[in-house]
């Protein structure tokens, strides 16, 4: 294998051919077939004996992410885990905004009416649900989106903490663990 090596004090692999190519003389071109794993970006360096050495570019340097960072990220993922649905009995009841209203709206006025059941529509089907189980569904969906909050108001508390227990968005991640939405 065969390297163009773009001029220059850290010349730049540029482009690797299986064939040694026929280029001017303006192009260095170099043998390569024994640097395992060389890539187009690698770069050629002096060894300091006359000869040269082939290497890897460095990692990308990554920072760390900000403390604004993260505790954006923990308030977008408390509103994807507490709009993600909750299971109740088997039942997947959806715990986006629109369907905490509904699910709140059918408890208030089921206690206003008395009436007996309710129909209701579950992430997965219709089901007929007596006032004890509509308070059932209504309560686990309000502890659901509160753990959700809470789970939020300790990560910003560990993000915000001095030195910081939450630095990483994993660390995040794991702070929802317990709460996410049912398969």
């Amino acid at each position: 294998m065969f390297a163009l090596i773009l001029p220059g004090p850290a010349g730049v692999v540029y482009e690797l051919f299986d064939v040694e190519p026929v280029l001017p003389e303006a192009h260095t071109v170099v043998d390569v077939s024994a640097v395992a794993g060389i890539a187009v970006g690698w770069t050629r360096a002096s060894d300091g004996k006359g000869g040269f050495t082939i290497a890897a570019p460095p990692a990308p340097v990554v920072a760390p992410p900000s403390v604004s960072d993260l505790v954006a990220y923990a308030a977008a993922r408390r509103y994807t885990v507490e709009t993600g649905g909750v299971s109740l009995n088997g039942v997947t009841i959806a715990t986006d905004r629109d369907s905490q209203s509904m699910v709140a709206n059918a408890y208030a006025g089921m206690q206003a009416s008395g009436a007996a059941s309710v129909k209701f529509k579950a992430a997965s089907g219709w089901i007929e649900l007596s006032a004890d189980q509509l308070k059932a569904l209504a309560l686990a969906v309000f502890a659901h989106v509160q753990a959700c909050f809470a789970a939020e108001d300790a990560a910003d508390a560990g993000i915000n903490a001095v030195p910081p227990t939450i630095a990483t968005f994993a660390q995040v991640d794991a702070a929802f663990a317990g709460l996410l939405p049912p398969a």
